[in-house]
Parts: structure tokens; sequence; C-alpha cells
């Protein structure tokens, strides 16, 4: 009597269930969720740098405010300076990208890289005015022509500058950070959808909230809503969480396209064999 086969050599269901691809915005799914981003075991520096920086801000400025207006939201102080790295592992990790055959041929991966790419190199720039800050070099004609405070940066310049470029950033990260994360968590196919690639990780939201955060203590502190500060200067302590937010992103923008060429990589491997 025949004996009925399953599984594997027959014919039957198998054992295992093929992996779904992750999302690949030139593909058309299903997918699964980026494994990638960043988990509990990497907290240290999604949460643990965000949470240090805002009791550093808020106790210096308890302790000795004027020590906090020079040293730590002053011109060339901790948070500036901190801003300025921020903004060149963005921009290293941006123009890596841009090398990638994989980015390049998806045309919306790589605009996006290519304008991060612009972003980190323009706002590196004016933190550090071009390099006057670093090198100390002065050109007195040049520089006072260009704006009363004596340093060669545009956004001095011209107000216009700043204000646009730093409010759409704002909007983008505080929607980012904030909002995308609770339709996200209540809608997990949105993480493995088409568009999932461009998502914020759930990890930016405390550096999102941190910035929204100051930003709000700024705005009540312009008007005398607020019986205390939170620094001599917040507005260089949003900016810290603004650029912490792009650099964070880029990480794991990153991250993610690693995985896919690594799919990819493997995919047309196993196509070789067959």
């Amino acid at each position: 009597m025949a004996r009925l086969q399953t599984g594997a050599r027959g014919g039957g269901s198998p054992p295992w269930k093929a992996k779904l691809p992750l999302p690949d915005p030139k593909s058309q799914g299903p997918f699964q969720s980026f494994a990638c981003d960043p988990g509990r075991s990497e907290a240290w520096w999604w949460l643990g740098i965000p949470i240090a920086a805002a009791l550093f801000v808020l106790g210096s400025y308890a302790i000795d405010p004027d020590w906090n207006g020079r040293w730590m939201t002053g011109e060339s102080g901790i948070l500036e300076t901190a801003q300025f790295v921020f903004m060149v592992i963005g921009l290293a990790i941006a123009v890596q990208l841009l090398f990638s055959p994989f980015v390049r041929r998806r045309p919306l991966v790589l605009a996006l890289t290519a304008v991060a790419a612009l972003a980190c190199l323009f706002i590196g720039g004016e933190e550090v005015s071009w390099g006057q800050h670093i090198f100390f070099w002065q050109e007195p004609s040049l520089v006072t022509a260009i704006n009363e405070k004596g340093e060669l940066s545009l956004h001095n310049m011209n107000k216009g500058f700043e204000r646009g470029p730093r409010t759409m950033l704002e909007i983008g990260v505080f929607a980012g950070g904030l909002v995308v994360p609770l339709p996200c968590a209540y809608a997990p196919w949105l993480r493995q959808s088409r568009v999932a690639l461009f998502l914020p990780a759930a990890a930016l939201l405390p550096t999102a909230l941190f910035a929204s955060l100051f930003k709000l203590a700024g705005l009540l502190g312009e008007h005398d809503a607020m019986g205390f500060g939170v620094a001599a200067r917040p507005s260089e302590a949003v900016e810290f969480y603004l650029y912490f937010f792009i650099m964070a992103y880029l990480i794991v923008f990153e991250r993610r396209i690693a995985a896919l060429e690594t799919e990819d990589s493997k995919a047309k491997t196993r196509a070789k064999k067959t």
C-alpha cells in the first residue's frame, strides 16, 4: 500500500514559508518590515544621547546661566560644535550612498540622498561660517560687507536663508518623528509598504520630542509665559536635536539600503545557481 507523503518530499504543504522581501521602492511587494532599525540594544545612542543632552543643558543653566550662555549654547559652544559634527557624519553617509549603484538605479532614493548631502553640506558650512570658526581667518572688508556680525554665513546676511529652510526642517522633523510613528504603530502595514524605506524609524521619536519641547520653551520664553528658563539660547538646543535627527535618519537610511543590497545580492546568487 502506497504511503502518503507530505512536506518537502510529498505533495503536501512545505514545512517552511518563503520570506517576504524587504520594502524596495522599485518593487511591488508584498514586503516584510526592516529588521535593521535601531532597537533596545542601541538605546544608548538614540535615547541616551537626547536625554543626556537635555539634562546637560537644563542642569548647566540652572547652576550657572552665564556659563550655559557662553560654553553650552553660545557661538562655537558645545552644542554648536556637536551640530557641525552631526552634519559631517551625515554628509559622509550621504556622499557614500551617492556612489552606490543600488541608489543610482532608484531616482527617488537618489534624489533624497542628494538633497540630504546638500543639506548637510550647507548646514555644516553655516555652523562654522565656512571655516572661519575653525581656522580663525578674518577678512574685515569682505565679512563686513556680507553681514554686521563679522561672519561669513548666508543666514546672517539674509534671514530668509535661515527661516525658510529651518521652518521646513522643523515641520519635517516634527511630522516624521512625532506623527509618523503613531499610525505606524496601529497600522504595521505602513512599515511593509513601498514607502517604508523613507519613513523615519520609531527610535527617532525621542529626538523629535525633545526638539519640540525646547522649541515650545523658547516660544514661551519670548512671551514671558514661563516663570523659569531652560537655556540661555533655547534655539541652539532645538538645532542640536534637529541636526541629530538628520544624522540618525541617514544612519537608519544607510542600514536599510545595505540590507536591500544584501538581499538583492543573495537573490542574484540564487538565480545563478538555478
